[in-house]
C-alpha cells in the first residue's frame, strides 16, 4: 500500500507581541489562510514582513503551515 501526499493549502501565521505580563511576553496570532501552497518560502516570508510592518505590535515569529491530503494509490 503506497500513499501519496498532495499539497492543497498553506497558511501564514504572524506571532506578534501585544505586551508583557509579569515580565513574560504576551503573544497573539494573526492568521492568513489560502496562501498558495507552491509559493516559495522566501516569497511568503517577504509578504509576512510587509504585513508585519502594517501591524501595531512587533513581529516575533513567522509560521507557515502546509496542509496535505493523503491518498492511497
Amino acid at each position: 500500500m503506497a500513499v501519496n501526499s498532495i499539497p492543497y493549502n498553506s497558511r501564514l501565521i504572524l506571532r506578534v507581541q501585544v505586551g508583557t505580563q509579569q515580565g513574560n511576553p504576551v503573544l497573539r496570532s494573526r492568521s492568513f489562510n489560502n496562501v498558495k501552497y507552491d509559493a516559495s518560502d522566501s516569497a511568503v516570508f517577504s509578504v509576512a514582513q510587509k504585513l508585519a510592518s502594517l501591524q501595531k505590535y512587533p513581529l516575533v515569529k513567522v509560521i507557515r503551515t502546509n496542509d496535505e491530503e493523503l491518498l492511497e494509490i
